[in-house]
């Protein structure tokens, strides 16, 4: 249990820093009630199916020529993709999935904005689930823990449905964000840990949350651009700030740098390729620059307009965004190679 502590007092910080923590809700408000489990043949509980048009399809303006189009289906690549947290006030433990409000808001935001990231040209599957209360990670108490599990199993059974009918032996991308990403790493460890599936694994993405060696058996952190077969994860902060329950543990968490893709170092701001901003605009390349300390990756103030005042301790909200371009490209490298090696082994 020392290992999970040391992941929720992250989130917690994530969630004091989104809601403002005088505002949290308190946990006797809300009530425990299991919806019927979502049925992942109806089209509806998916929020991105590569047969239409979805939010994950948006494309920033004013992207670089060669970047924005990237032909449907010319990787032999999927992409399964969990949002993170978007419920942050209600009745229940875990998020109702005709929310309407909060439907609408993950479309808007992190499928539009975060999910693109991975459009690279494969096919991009993501589910609605019944996520858990923000909360959660900050009271971890059993409910809590009980409402992780109850949108873990959504995920999990999402997950073997798209095994079961879609998948076909095609490369897998994981990738999500905060809650997203918690889901991702309990993915990996029960179905391609040391598992035939490994095979299938071009990389996972697992941004906004705290990962660490340990977490796997077999499966090992990227340590380049190129490398297939591997696991990335990052956490963002301003640089010279280091949240509390970073000294809360002896194990220190694993870095991969979006940029460099290194597991230590910093980058050089000219390789930095620009950020989406929340207008779902291309902007800013060779505005950012970080490097990892203490497995965490710290970001120096950005080099924009207005950059002193941009500046922040916690850039959680910003793991994707402020790296996009260079996500995207990375996602779409490692996908080329694993088909290259797949061409070769066949």
């Amino acid at each position: 249990m020392e290992r999970i502590s040391t992941g929720w007092m992250a989130a917690c910080v994530l969630g004091c820093s989104l809601l403002g923590c005088s505002s949290l809700q308190n946990p006797v408000d809300l009530q425990w009630v299991e919806s019927d489990q979502p049925d992942y043949r109806n089209s509806d509980l998916w929020l991105s199916l590569p047969s239409r048009d979805d939010a994950s399809d948006a494309i920033p303006k004013r992207l670089p020529e060669g970047v924005a189009q990237l032909s449907h289906d010319s990787l032999e690549v999927d992409v399964f993709f969990v949002h993170p947290t978007m419920y942050f006030r209600g009745q229940h433990w875990n998020a109702q999935l005709d929310n309407v409000r909060i439907n609408r808001a993950t479309e808007s935001s992190p499928m539009r904005l975060q999910a693109s990231a991975f459009n690279i040209g494969g096919r991009l599957y993501a589910p609605r689930y019944r996520q858990a209360h923000i909360g959660v990670f900050t009271w971890q108490d059993n409910t809590s823990w009980r409402a992780l599990e109850l949108a873990y199993e959504d995920v999990r059974r999402s997950f073997i449905h798209y095994l079961e009918n879609w998948n076909n032996g095609r490369g897998i991308i994981l990738a999500g964000h905060s809650q997203g990403s918690w889901h991702v790493r309990w993915l990996l460890q029960e179905f391609f840990d040391g598992t035939a599936l490994q095979e299938q694994l071009v990389v996972a993405y697992g941004p906004g949350f705290d990962w660490y060696k340990t977490d796997f058996e077999q499966l090992s952190f990227c340590e380049n651009a190129e490398e297939t077969g591997c696991v990335c994860s990052w956490m963002s902060y301003g640089a010279g700030f280091f949240p509390a329950w970073l000294g809360a543990s002896e194990a220190t968490p694993m870095c991969t740098h979006p940029v460099t893709w290194q597991l230590e170092g910093g980058n050089s701001i000219s390789d930095h390729q620009g950020v989406v901003l929340s207008q779902m605009r291309y902007a800013f390349p060779s505005s950012i620059e970080a490097q990892i300390e203490r497995g965490i990756l710290q970001i120096e103030q950005p080099q924009v307009p207005f950059g002193k005042i941009l500046q922040r301790n916690n850039w959680h909200i910003g793991d994707i965004n402020l790296f996009w371009i260079n996500i995207r490209q990375n996602a779409r490298i490692r996908s080329e190679n694993f088909d290259e090696m797949g061409n070769i082994n066949d």
